[in-house]
């Protein structure tokens, strides 16, 4: 039996120096292959020729299921990058003998150009920023046009593909047509003249989706609900003390109006805000239907956005041993930093016009940086936020607030 051992170890020691012979042999043969083919392909070179090569043509670069990005780039110079519902404005030039540039406000990026001579129809562009190459192909009978599939992440987009400094300044701008959905993780911390309201906390979960209807270039309709999740909620006790309630569903708020944007970069918007008496627990909720106007007026810049969204809302139904009139908002800002970073908050106050004189304001300052980037061809929205409230009511309101946002960006359903 040893001998056999012995023969059998030989065996497969001589099988095994035979296969990484032939495995040596192959990656020396695909090596050879790699080698031969990357010379396969012919740098483009010549202003005229990439002038001629990038002006009147579309580009359309495959993302995700269903979803695909067409860019145009027009002879004057100018380009439209259309993707997720939204049009992105570009401006595109050529630079010395062998680069194509693109500017938008956010940032101005270049590729070079080459040109496979096994195959006519065959191109690829390399980012000069990120050395990443993209291949795609000449449409047969169709000149000027070209398709191809989008890197699964590249922050910083390509001729076809928007890049994630222009979806983040576009995410910031209330009158969006991209779709997202929207979470928020919020930890509060609490204050007051109540015995224990400085070890007050509460912890939820808001979701909010947006799905903006595009009524025209300028213009959408938008009906977002906003539903909380709370996972504990310290409230006053009645006999002293507090009590932690949760997991709970709270009261849905929600608003549906119509954005529009105006010449100069401004943007209005105008519609009607409503709470819904959804808590499942009493103690998180008014039990009472609340409806009112809203409206909100923005400036959108090439540095950023910066505006406010104003809300009162009254009771209309539901419980009647009190009243119910609060004047709400929001203050939003977003400063473009570049590679989708943003320094940017959008922290909500409100006004109680039925409570105390000492208990009628919650305001905070917030500051906050945000993150988007492009995940399996998909942009998601990273961010972090704190509040630190200046007004609050000095029975028992909020101290500071700390939020954490997730936003991915949706194909919309119409």
């Amino acid at each position: 039996m040893d001998r056999m051992v012995i023969d059998n170890e030989a065996f497969l020691s001589s099988l095994k120096s035979q296969k990484r012979l032939r495995l040596l042999f192959s990656v020396l043969l695909g090596a050879s292959c790699s080698t031969a083919f990357a010379e396969n392909w012919e740098p483009m070179t010549g202003a005229d020729t990439l002038h001629q090569f990038i002006a009147g043509a579309t580009a359309e670069i495959s993302l995700t299921p269903g979803v695909t990005a067409v860019g145009k780039y027009n002879v004057d110079g100018t380009a439209q990058i259309k993707a997720w519902n939204e049009t992105f404005l570009r401006r595109w030039a050529v630079k010395g003998e062998d680069l194509v540039c693109y500017s938008s406000d956010e940032e101005t990026n270049c590729f070079r150009f080459e040109k496979n001579l096994d195959d006519p129809g065959a191109y690829r562009s390399q980012n000069v920023k990120t050395n990443e190459w993209v291949v795609f192909r000449r449409v047969e009978g169709e000149e000027g046009s070209f398709s191809g599939k989008g890197p699964g992440e590249d922050d910083v987009g390509g001729l076809g593909t928007p890049s994630a400094a222009e979806i983040a300044a576009e995410l910031s701008d209330p009158n969006t047509s991209l779709g997202s959905m929207n979470f928020q993780f919020d930890y509060i911390a609490y204050k007051g003249d109540i015995p224990g309201a400085g070890g007050a906390e509460a912890q939820r979960v808001l979701f909010q989706p947006s799905l903006p209807y595009k009524l025209s270039e300028t213009s959408n309709l938008f009906l977002r609900p906003a539903v909380p999740v709370i996972f504990k909620q310290d409230v006053p006790g009645r006999t002293g003390g507090f009590n932690s309630e949760g997991v709970d569903l709270g009261d849905i708020s929600f608003d549906a109006s119509l954005a529009k944007t105006l010449p100069g970069g401004f943007v209005m918007l105008a519609g009607l805000a409503g709470t819904l008496p959804t808590a499942t627990n009493s103690k998180l909720g008014l039990d009472q239907w609340l409806l009112g106007p809203e409206a909100a007026l923005a400036t959108v810049r090439p540095w950023g956005v910066a505006g406010v969204l104003v809300s009162h809302q009254w009771d209309v139904a539901g419980e009647d041993d009190y009243d119910t009139s609060v004047t709400g908002g929001q203050y939003f800002y977003a400063i473009n930093m570049g590679d989708g970073w943003q320094i940017n908050a959008s922290p909500t106050f409100s006004y109680n016009h039925e409570a105390p004189s000492d208990d009628k304001w919650s305001f905070p300052l917030a500051i906050g940086v945000s993150r988007t980037v492009i995940l399996a061809s998909r942009p998601w929205k990273f961010g972090v936020q704190y509040w630190h409230y200046l007004e609050t009511p000095d029975t028992f309101g909020p101290d500071y607030q700390v939020r954490f946002s997730l936003s991915p960006v949706v194909k919309l359903p119409w």
